[in-house]
């Protein structure tokens, strides 16, 4: 059982309850083997950043979603009241748990939860965005999401990424703008976290939006 509390994000006119992990590091089972590191239980702050993007930019008016590697779920829940039907996927079943009580708490009836890992990804189903936010700082598993991207990216659809400018992720942004014969527009968010038992955060999340 995994031990939860409860944190308001707040933005401009949007307020969220979230159940989110209360100590990520009693999830360490391996250190040495990168599966078992819970990521996905942390609130990063490049997920504070898409999803602050997303609230200010976006209007997915009934437009499918794709989370890859969704975590928490925040960008993806924050798409989801604006109007995008969620499809949040990560291969632990203890994220999709969590998205799901999240999205319920906030009013979310619509979203679906697709349990998958990127190197071995079971979906046919084609969305008009695919988002994601500090998922692509592994080199050996960015040639599979560009696997996913290529296949499960609907024609005209677009992509929406967020990081805190991790040159592996440039990289590989670069290269999948040009085997997809992507436009880029790239915006700088700033993310301030003052949480307690948070570590401080005050710098610039990069946003990429791509699109055809």
């Amino acid at each position: 059982m995994i031990t939860t509390s409860e944190i308001g994000f707040h933005l401009p006119g949007l307020d969220l309850s979230l159940e989110i992990v209360a100590n990520v590091e009693d999830l360490v089972t391996d250190p040495e083997d990168d599966d078992q590191i819970p990521y996905w239980a942390e609130l990063w702050p490049a997920a504070r950043g898409l999803a602050q993007y997303i609230w200010e930019r976006i209007d997915f008016q009934g437009a499918t979603v794709l989370e890859l590697g969704a975590g928490l779920g925040l960008p993806g829940l924050v798409a989801a009241l604006k109007g995008g039907l969620v499809t949040f996927s990560d291969y632990k079943r203890e994220s999709l748990d969590i998205i799901a009580r999240n999205a319920q708490r906030n009013g979310i009836r619509h979203a679906a939860y697709l349990l998958a890992d990127w190197r071995d990804f079971r979906c046919d189903k084609k969305f008009d965005w695919i988002i994601g936010s500090d998922v692509l700082y592994n080199p050996s598993l960015n040639p599979y999401v560009a696997r996913i991207l290529e296949r499960n990216l609907a024609k005209g659809g677009q992509l929406l990424f967020a990081h805190p400018s991790r040159p592996v992720t440039m990289r590989f942004l670069d290269e999948i703008k040009g085997s997809l014969g992507l436009k880029e527009e790239k915006t700088v968010q700033l993310v301030t976290v003052k949480e307690a038992g948070v570590p401080e955060f005050n710098q610039g999340i990069d946003i990429h939006h791509l699109t055809k």
